[in-house]
C-alpha cells in the first residue's frame, strides 16, 4: 500500500489514497466494459430466440461457474499473489469477450455458442472476484476501509449505469458486435493499472508450506459458518440475489423489447436507470448513513429492493418503469455496501479470500437459478406477474429476516469499524 494517505475524514476519503486512487479509475473503465457485455447479452439471446427461457437458461450457465470458480478463487487470493492472479484473470476476459465480438460480428452466433462462451467468462469471472475484493482491501489502511469498500460499490455502480448507456448507444448506431470489442479492450485499463500501484508485504506469495486447497476450502466453510455477522450476509444474498436480482437481465429482453417495444437506445436507458438509482443513493450512503448500523440498512433496502422489483412489473409507462428500475437500484448499492463492509470489517486477514469467496459463492449459486426459474415462469405466466410475484416475495422474507433477528450479529462489524476509526 502506498505510504500517501489521505485524511481519514470525509465522504471520500479514501480516493485520497493513490494505490486506491489509480485501481478505482481502472476498474471503473473495465467494468463499464464489463457491464456493456451484462446487457448486451440478454439482448442478443432475445433478439436470436424470442425466449424468456433462453435467456433464463444462458444467464444460468454465465453465473453458475462463477459460484464454482468463486471458491477456488478466494482460496487462491490467500495463497498466492493477488496482483498476478489479477492479471490471469483480466486476460482471460478480455480473450472470451474478443471472440464473442467475432462470433456475432461474423453473424454464425447462435444460443448455444453465446451460451457456451458465456459459461468460460463466468470461470474467469469466478477467479477474479474474490481477488479482486480481497485485493482493494490491501490498498487503504483500516480505518479508511469502509469508505474504500463504499466507494468501490459506487464505482460499480457507476459502471452500471454507464455500460449500459455507451453500449446501446453503440449499437442502435453500429449492432451489438462493438459491444463485446468494447468490452475486451476495457480490460486493458486494470492491466495497465496494475504496475503502477506500490505493492506491499501482503501483496507477496505467502511462505512456508502451503496446505492442500480441499483443506482450505473447508476450513473457509468452518471460518464463515462459525462467524455469525458474515453467514447473515451469505442468507441475505441468496435472498436477493435469487430472487430480486434476475430482473436486470430481463429489461434488456423481455421490458425493453416485448413490453415495451424499445428502441435500442431507449433499452439502454431502461438498464442505465439502476446504475443511475445508486449514483443518486451514493451521498446518502457515503454521508447521513455512514455510521448507521450495517444491519438496519440491509433490512430497509431489501424492503425497497423488493418494492423496485414489483413496481417494475406494475409500472404503466416507460417513464414509470425506469424511475422504478432507479430505485431497484439505488437499494442494491445500499445492500451492497453494508454486506461487503460486514464481511470485510469481520473476516480475518487469512481467512479475507475465502469468506469473500463462499459470500460470491451464495450469489452466483442462487442468481443462476433464480434467472431459471424467472425465465419458464416469464413464459407460462408472463413477464409482468412474474416480476411482481418476485418483488412481493422477497418483501415478505425481508421482513421475516427483520422479525426473526436474522442480521443481529452483524452489530460486530459495527463495532469493529468503530475502533478502526479511532486507531
Amino acid at each position: 500500500m502506498s505510504d500517501s494517505v489521505a485524511p481519514t475524514h470525509g465522504a471520500v476519503a479514501a480516493l485520497g489514497v493513490r494505490d486506491f486512487r489509480i485501481f478505482w479509475v481502472a476498474a471503473l473503465v473495465s467494468n463499464t466494459g464489463s457491464w456493456m457485455q451484462n446487457a448486451a447479452i440478454p439482448f442478443v439471446i432475445f433478439q436470436i430466440a424470442g425466449q424468456n427461457r433462453a435467456v433464463g437458461v444462458t444467464g444460468f450457465w454465465q453465473y453458475m461457474p462463477v459460484m464454482a470458480m468463486g471458491i477456488v478463487g478466494g482460496s487462491l487470493a490467500d495463497r498466492f499473489s493477488r496482483r498476478r492472479m489479477l492479471i490471469g484473470a483480466q486476460l482471460g476476459q478480455a480473450i472470451i469477450a474478443a471472440v464473442l465480438y467475432l462470433d456475432i460480428a461474423a453473424g454464425t452466433a447462435t444460443v448455444t455458442r453465446i451460451t457456451v462462451l458465456a459459461f468460460l467468462s463466468g470461470l474467469a469471472g469466478g477467479l477474479n472476484i474474490p481477488i479482486w475484493q480481497s485485493f482493494v482491501t490491501e490498498l487503504v489502511p483500516r480505518q479508511l476501509l469502509a469508505n474504500a469498500i463504499t466507494l468501490n460499490s459506487i464505482q460499480f455502480n457507476a459502471a452500471r449505469a454507464l455500460g449500459p448507456l455507451i453500449g446501446f448507444a453503440a449499437a442502435s448506431i453500429v449492432g451489438p458486435a462493438p459491444v463485446f470489442l468494447i468490452n475486451a479492450i476495457s480490460f486493458g485499463a486494470v492491466l495497465v493499472a496494475l504496475p503502477f500501484i506500490n505493492v506491499g508485504k501482503s501483496w507477496q506469495r505467502p511462505t512456508g508450506p502451503r496446505p492442500n486447497a480441499m483443506v482450505d476450502l473447508i476450513a473457509g466453510a468452518r471460518y464463515v459458518w462459525r462467524e455469525p455477522g458474515i453467514h447473515a450476509c451469505c442468507y441475505a444474498i441468496i435472498a436477493i440475489a435469487g430472487i430480486g436480482s434476475p430482473l436486470f437481465s430481463f429489461l434488456p429482453a423481455s421490458f425493453g423489447q416485448e413490453v415495451f417495444g424499445l428502441s435500442v437506445a431507449g433499452i439502454g436507458v431502461l438498464t442505465a436507470a439502476s446504475g443511475v438509482g445508486a449514483l443518486i443513493a451514493a451521498p446518502l450512503l457515503l454521508t447521513r448513513l455512514a455510521d448507521a448500523a450495517r444491519s438496519k440498512i440491509l433490512i430497509g433496502a431489501m424492503v425497497v429492493y423488493g418494492v423496485g422489483v414489483a413496481l417494475v412489473g406494475l409500472a404503466p409507462s416507460v417513464g414509470f418503469a425506469v424511475l422504478a428500475v432507479a430505485v431497484f437500484g439505488g437499494a442494491y448499492l445500499a445492500i451492497a455496501s453494508a454486506i461487503n463492509t460486514t464481511i470485510q470489517l469481520l473476516a480475518r486477514e487469512d481467512m479475507r479470500g475465502k469468506s469473500v469467496a463462499i459470500y460470491i459463492a451464495c450469489l452466483t449459486g442462487s442468481l443462476p437459478i433464480g434467472l431459471f426459474v424467472w425465465g419458464v415462469a416469464a413464459d407460462r405466466f408472463g413477464i409482468r406477474a412474474t416480476t411482481v410475484s418476485a418483488g412481493l416475495i422477497l418483501i415478505v422474507v425481508s421482513v421475516l429476516f427483520a422479525v426473526t433477528g436474522r442480521f443481529a450479529a452483524m452489530a460486530s462489524a459495527d463495532e469493529a469499524r468503530s475502533v478502526a476509526r479511532d486507531q
